[in-house]
């Protein structure tokens, strides 16, 4: 019997098989199958859902202003920016708070845009953009987002004095509490505001006041071309907000390699925003491993074609969440107190489109949208109350 003589490869052949192992391995992950609780983009649709379409349009709902902004530039590189402001924790510039530079450059004036450096620290605070100042470029000194961070902790519950505001951005002086949207970290009103190189975070601990510990924002963004770029957004329920202060005006922001944490509903809001290139990260460590949740909740405008757009980014988790359990997300319905009082065509109407990302296992992958905050049962087409605009393409994991 002849001995075993093993198989020799030619070069050739080899490089062959590698290179087609090297295209099967770069292609893109199978598309979902389209379902009535799981909608999917074709390549057609999807057209209509760019960052370029999200951008594009802002102003008064029924008289848009078309100005085709283009933020996909980013926020440019801090070693190239000249401080006009500079910010210091340890005494060693010329603020040491956050706040007390912005105050400067609002009341310096004008329209040409100012550059505030912030040293590496800690920068425990409420700070307040308001809607007078210039444009502004907030930046950390450090390339690294975590060495650089503005916290506080506000939430909805937080006692305060009658006849006193949480900061100049609010108007709460008759509350006895700061209320949610106000709890904010950093609450943004003006045009053209800019971060990059930051952590902002809200550390409230949930429990501390008795009753609902629905919210504690870390960043509520309500003033028009918003931009963050490499920026930390922590928190756990609500942890950003995008939206304007009248619900029938249209803001648009825009979120570019960036990374935004929570449990709960924690992406909300009736404003037109992009998250392009970021990871948004559900953390299971205070509610469960197994404890069913939603990432995003946008309460979109009905006649606003355009809420959310998550591109080529990353959803993933932490804690242990269990696989299957957490929501990509449902329709806050603004307002609405109950289904019985939901009136289609205008209430508000959450829209949403998840495309090119990775989504890791955690998510329910059947059916990865929740019944609405008012009750409104999710649909997708036929439905009872206005069908809900949540869609995916191209996403693959999960």
């Amino acid at each position: 019997m002849n001995a075993f003589r093993p198989f020799r490869m030619s070069r050739n052949l080899l490089a062959a098989v590698c290179a087609t192992f090297a295209t099967v391995a770069s292609l893109p992950a199978t598309a979902a199958t389209s379902t009535s609780t799981r909608p999917q983009l074709t390549s057609t649709t999807a057209a209509s859902y760019t960052i370029a379409k999200y951008m594009a349009q802002a102003g008064t709902i029924g008289s848009l202003t078309t100005d085709n902004w283009d933020p996909t530039g980013g926020v440019g590189t801090s070693s190239s920016f000249t401080a006009n402001y500079t910010v210091a924790s340890d005494g060693t510039a010329s603020y040491k708070t956050i706040q007390a530079a912005i105050s400067a450059a609002v009341a310096a004036g004008g329209t040409t845009r100012k550059y505030i450096s912030v040293k590496a620290g800690t920068y425990r605070e409420v700070v307040c953009v308001p809607a007078s100042a210039p444009p502004i470029t907030l930046y950390g000194i450090s390339t690294t987002a975590s060495d650089t961070t503005l916290v506080y902790n506000n939430a909805n519950l937080t006692p305060k004095s009658t006849g006193t505001v949480t900061n100049g951005c609010v108007s709460n002086s008759s509350a006895t509490t700061v209320g949610t949207l106000n709890s904010a970290t950093l609450t943004v009103l003006a045009k053209y505001f800019r971060v990059i190189n930051l952590t902002i975070s809200n550390d409230y601990a949930e429990g501390t006041y008795s009753g609902s510990n629905q919210s504690a924002l870390a960043l509520a963004q309500r003033g028009d071309q918003g931009m963050y770029q490499n920026v930390r957004l922590l928190g756990n329920q609500d942890t950003v907000y995008v939206g304007s202060t009248s619900y029938s005006t249209v803001i648009r922001a825009y979120f570019r390699s960036s990374f935004i944490k929570g449990d709960t509903d924690f992406v909300f809001g009736h404003g037109t925003a992009v998250f392009h290139g970021c990871t948004i990260q559900y953390s299971a460590a205070r509610l469960g491993a197994g404890v069913a949740s939603y990432i995003f909740a946008p309460s979109t405008v009905a006649a606003n074609s355009y809420g959310f757009l998550v591109i080529s980014s990353t959803i993933n988790s932490t804690g242990s969440a269990s696989t299957g359990t957490i929501y990509l997300g449902r329709a806050w319905d603004e307002g609405v107190s109950s289904v019985s009082s939901y009136v289609n065509g205008s209430s508000p109407n959450g829209q949403l489109v998840i495309r090119d990302t990775a989504i890791d296992s955690f998510i329910r992958s059947s059916a990865p949208w929740g019944t609405s905050t008012a009750g409104r049962p999710y649909c997708s087409s036929s439905c009872t109350y206005s069908a809900n605009r949540f869609n995916e393409y191209n996403n693959s994991g999960y």
